[in-house]
C-alpha cells in the first residue's frame, strides 16, 4: 500500500460514522447530527436535527482535509467546521453570520416515528408512480400520481415543496405534509401529483446550481405532465406551493395562462433578503438568543445584503464581503461559513428576488395562506404585500387569509418556533385541508 492510499484509508476511518453533539444557544441546547460517509473518494454527509425531526437533510458538501472537517448546507444558509482530534471533532456551527460552539461525538442514530395524520388504508383512490421530463435542463423527475375512483375528468393539483432538498412527501420531522394533502383531496374527488425534487429520490437533476427561477420549471414540467393524463379535467388543473413552493406557483401561473389556481401556504410576497430578516429575528428571538446578539446579527446580515443588493456578480460580491468581515478580524474559517452559503446560485438568487411582478401578473384564483405564528414566512410582513399588490395592480382574483395559532407547517402551536414542530403531532391543520379542498372544487 503506498503512502498516500495510507493516509486516505486512515482518513476515511476517522471520519466515517454518525456525530452527534449539542449545539450551545446560549438559553437552550439543540442536537445537530452528520452522518458521513466516502462515496467514490470523497465524503458525503446528512445532517440530523433530531429535537426539531429534521432528518437526512441535505448537505451541500463534505470536505476533509488535514483533520479539518468542513460543512456547508446552502438551504439553511448554514455550515460546520471542527478539528477531528482523539475520535472527537471540535468546532462551531455558524448560521445567518452567527455561530455557536458544536463538539461532535460518535453515536447511534435516532429512529423516525409515524404521526396520526399518515395516511392509512383502505385507500378509494389510484395511486401510481410516474415520470415525467424538464425539456428545458432534459432530466427526469419522478412522482406519485393520486387519482380518484371514477370516470373523472377530475380537477388536479401540483404539489411543489418549500427550499431545500424535499422528497414527494416534503418529508420533514416525521411529518409528511404532502401525503397528508395528497391522501385528503384526492378521497375527495381531486387529483394530485406530488414529486421528489430535483436530485432528490428518483429524480433526476442536479440541484447545486438551481435557483428558484430553474424550479420553477420543474414545476411545470409537472403541470404539462398533468394536463395531458386521461380523467383530468385540463381546464381545472392547479399548483399549490408551500414556502418557496408559494414563489415557484405564481412563476409559472404569471406566463401560463392555463393554469386554471394557484394555493400559496405561506409563500414570500416581498424580497427574499426581507423574508429571511425577518425569519432570523424571530426564531431567535424564540430560541432565547439575547437581544444584544440579536442587534449584533442584524447589523451584520445589513452590511452583508446591502453588498448583494448592489451586484449582480456573485464572485463580486463575495470578495467585498469576505475583504469586509476580514477588516473586522474576523477569522477565515468564520468568513468562509458567513459567505461561501450566501453566494450560492441558489441563495443569492433568493435573496435578491422580488415576487412582486409575478404575484402582480398572476390573473388566476389564488388563495393566500399563513399562519398568525409563523416564524418562517411571517404573516404580519407577508399578508399585507399581498394585500398591497392586490390594491396596486386592482386585483380581484386573490383569497388572503389568515389562520389563527398556526406555524409555518401550518400545525396548531403554542409559539411558532420550528423548535416545537417535531412535538407537535398534528401534521396539518384539518381547517386549512378543508379551506383548500373548498377553494379547489369551487373552480
Amino acid at each position: 500500500m503506498t503512502m498516500m492510499a495510507l493516509f486516505a484509508t486512515t482518513a476515511k476511518a476517522q471520519i466515517e460514522g454518525y456525530w452527534k453533539g449539542e449545539l450551545n444557544l446560549g438559553a437552550q441546547q439543540l442536537g445537530v447530527c452528520f452522518n458521513i460517509q466516502s462515496d467514490g473518494g470523497k465524503f458525503v454527509s446528512t445532517m440530523d436535527v433530531p429535537a426539531q425531526g429534521a432528518f437526512d437533510v441535505s448537505v451541500d458538501e463534505t470536505i476533509y482535509a488535514n483533520d479539518t472537517l468542513k460543512i456547508e448546507i446552502a438551504a439553511i444558509n448554514a455550515s460546520y467546521c471542527g478539528v477531528y482530534a482523539s475520535d472527537t471533532i471540535n468546532g462551531a456551527f455558524t448560521q445567518m453570520g452567527m455561530s455557536f460552539p458544536l463538539n461532535l461525538v460518535r453515536g447511534e442514530k435516532e429512529a423516525k416515528k409515524a404521526r396520526p395524520q399518515d395516511p392509512k388504508e383502505p385507500f378509494n383512490y389510484r395511486s401510481e408512480n410516474v415520470t415525467f421530463r424538464n425539456e428545458k435542463e432534459d432530466f427526469s423527475l419522478a412522482g406519485t400520481l393520486t387519482i380518484p375512483e371514477g370516470e373523472g375528468p377530475f380537477p388536479a393539483v401540483v404539489l411543489v415543496s418549500g427550499s431545500g432538498q424535499q422528497n414527494r412527501d416534503e418529508e420533514l420531522m416525521n411529518h409528511r405534509p404532502f401525503w397528508v394533502i395528497a391522501d385528503y383531496l384526492s378521497r375527495n374527488g381531486v387529483a394530485v401529483l406530488r414529486y421528489d425534487d430535483r436530485g432528490e429520490g428518483q429524480s433526476e437533476g442536479d440541484p447545486k446550481m438551481a435557483t428558484t427561477m430553474d424550479l420553477s420549471f420543474d414545476a411545470e414540467a409537472a403541470f404539462d405532465f398533468l394536463l395531458k393524463q386521461k380523467n383530468i379535467n385540463a381546464t381545472k388543473v392547479g399548483i399549490l406551493g408551500h414556502s418557496e413552493g408559494g414563489t415557484i406557483n405564481c412563476m409559472v401561473a404569471s406566463r401560463r395562462k392555463d393554469v386554471a389556481f394557484i394555493v400559496s401556504l405561506a409563500g414570500p410576497a416581498v424580497k427574499g433578503m426581507e423574508v429571511i430578516k425577518a425569519q432570523q429575528e424571530a426564531i431567535y428571538r424564540a430560541s432565547g438568543v439575547s437581544q444584544a446578539a440579536i442587534d449584533a446579527s442584524n447589523q451584520l446580515t445589513d452590511m452583508l445584503y446591502g453588498i448583494i443588493a448592489n451586484t449582480d456578480d456573485r464572485e463580486q460580491a463575495a470578495t467585498q464581503m469576505r475583504e469586509m468581515l476580514a477588516g473586522f478580524g474576523m477569522p477565515e474559517e468564520t468568513i468562509a461559513s458567513t459567505v461561501n452559503p450566501l453566494v450560492s446560485p441558489w441563495m443569492f438568487y433568493f435573496l435578491k428576488y422580488d415576487p412582486t411582478e409575478a404575484i402582480a401578473n398572476t390573473n388566476c384564483p389564488a388563495l393566500l395562506l399563513n399562519g398568525s405564528l409563523d416564524l418562517q414566512v411571517l404573516a404580519s410582513q407577508n399578508l399585507p404585500a399581498y394585500e398591497k399588490i392586490a390594491s396596486d395592480y386592482v386585483k380581484t382574483n386573490m383569497t388572503i387569509r389568515e389562520f389563527p395559532d398556526l406555524n409555518h407547517l401550518f400545525q396548531h402551536c403554542t409559539t411558532g418556533s420550528p423548535n416545537e414542530y417535531v412535538n407537535i403531532d398534528e401534521t396539518i391543520s384539518p381547517e386549512v385541508l378543508q379551506a383548500v379542498l373548498e377553494f379547489v372544487k369551487g373552480i
